[in-house]
């Protein structure tokens, strides 16, 4: 068994976590793997004895024979869903394409109306950078809405882009990593961030872009219960102190305080005051400002007042939120958590990801149904996928043309 495919990654496990995952569910589930594996490790020992006067290899040798040998041809973050390129035993030389100047696209959502450091909404309130209006985008005309969206277009869809890399970044500058800068509440020394070149290929807005969700407003006593909770939350992120990671368990409780129904980080004046005075100039590069140019917080309508009235629909809900959900067709190394920042910036607010799928990479796509999936491997017979499998494997262009979803979601259990 040799080669590549491509599986789907679910949303809430590292890249590392569903390859160990992937390698004991083939396995553990099939007959022909492990006897393929004792093959090559008899043919091993055989050939070991040959050359070594007889004497058989150290188990701790062998231990190699006990597990497919497999990595993957791009990492997928545990937010992120969708499209991992795998190579199983030999395949796993032929991956170093996939890691480099490899074509990948990327669906994904956002909501307006505040910066985080990490560009999404999983860090916890420490990692909030700004507040911003978007009053302004509401009510949007489908006129109104299109010279948005062809602004954007205009404005990223220019061949070769100078990106910024996310604010949470561990990049080095003047001997300290960027996010040490933004937990402190220092100004980042804009000029020591080097731009990426990258390119967007291609632009997709979903219906739903730019649309607005309606929300349930909150009465006085459920505004408090948040309140509440989310002041709990902060405390305990603060006794953390400034680690980057932490327990699991506990950032997912962090995680399950601070969000809304639709991925809507919460907001109450507790959380508010950690924003207020930290400075959100960024840069972010358009076809106007090839040089980069560094938005003021005014320009961001950066909401500085804990009494300013948009400030207070929105904590309670009384406003509804604003989604992007766009699908682009990138170059390697382009950061999704960056277009969002800069489309943010260019529609004059800031925003975050809330959701994001690699759909395609390189040939294998999930449009054309070419990807397994864990599940296919712990629930259904070898005798269904193995073979499918070994197919798929074969050649790389021609198993990426192989409708694998067709054939294996009938036997999904």
């Amino acid at each position: 068994m040799n080669g590549v495919f491509a599986i789907e990654k679910p949303s809430g496990f590292t890249t590392q976590q569903i390859i160990t995952k992937l390698n004991h569910a083939l396995i553990n589930n099939s007959a022909q793997v492990r006897k393929d594996l004792l093959r090559q490790k008899e043919e091993f020992e055989k050939e070991f004895k040959a050359n070594n006067k007889g004497n058989p290899p150290k188990p701790k040798t062998l231990k190699k024979f006990s597990k497919l040998k497999m990595g993957q041809g791009g990492t997928l973050d545990p937010m992120a869903s969708g499209i991992l390129v795998i190579g199983i035993q030999e395949g796993t030389k032929k991956l170093q394409k996939y890691l480099n100047n490899s074509i990948k696209t990327y669906e994904f959502r956002g909501i307006l109306g505040m910066d985080t450091m990490s560009g999404d909404n999983q860090e916890n309130y420490l990692s909030n950078l700004s507040i911003n209006s978007y009053e302004h985008l509401l009510n949007l005309s489908v006129e109104e809405k299109k010279a948005l969206e062809e602004k954007i277009i205009a404005s990223f869809k220019t061949g070769i882009l100078k990106q910024i890399p996310p604010v949470y970044s561990a990049v080095r500058i003047g001997g300290k990593r960027l996010y040490e800068y933004i937990r402190k509440g220092e100004d980042v020394p804009q000029d020591g961030i080097e731009p990426r070149l990258v390119e967007l290929m291609d632009i997709h807005f979903y219906e739903d872009n730019l649309q607005e969700i309606e929300q349930d407003e909150l009465s006085e006593d459920e505004y408090n219960k948040i309140r509440d909770d989310i002041e709990d939350t902060m405390k305990n992120e603060a006794q953390i102190g400034s680690k980057r990671k932490f327990d699991e368990v506990e950032k997912q409780k962090s995680i399950d305080v601070r969000l809304g129904k639709n991925g809507e980080i919460l907001l109450t004046d507790e959380a508010f005051n950690v924003v207020r005075d930290y400075k959100n100039q960024i840069k972010c590069f358009t076809h106007e400002h090839e040089d980069g140019i560094i938005h003021k917080d005014e320009d961001l309508n950066k909401i500085t007042d804990i009494n300013n009235e948009f400030y207070q629909k929105m904590k309670k809900k009384q406003v509804p939120l604003i989604q992007l959900h766009m699908k682009v067709t990138v170059s390697s190394g382009f950061y999704i958590r960056s277009i969002i920042r800069d489309i943010c910036k260019l529609l004059k607010t800031s925003g975050y990801m809330t959701s994001l799928k690699r759909v395609s990479q390189k040939q294998w796509d999930m449009e054309k149904g070419a990807y397994f999936k864990l599940q296919d491997f712990e629930k259904i017979d070898e005798t269904v996928w193995f073979d499918l499998l070994t197919s798929v494997l074969k050649d790389e262009d021609e198993g990426s043309e192989i409708n694998v979803r067709k054939i294996l979601d009938k036997n999904t259990i």
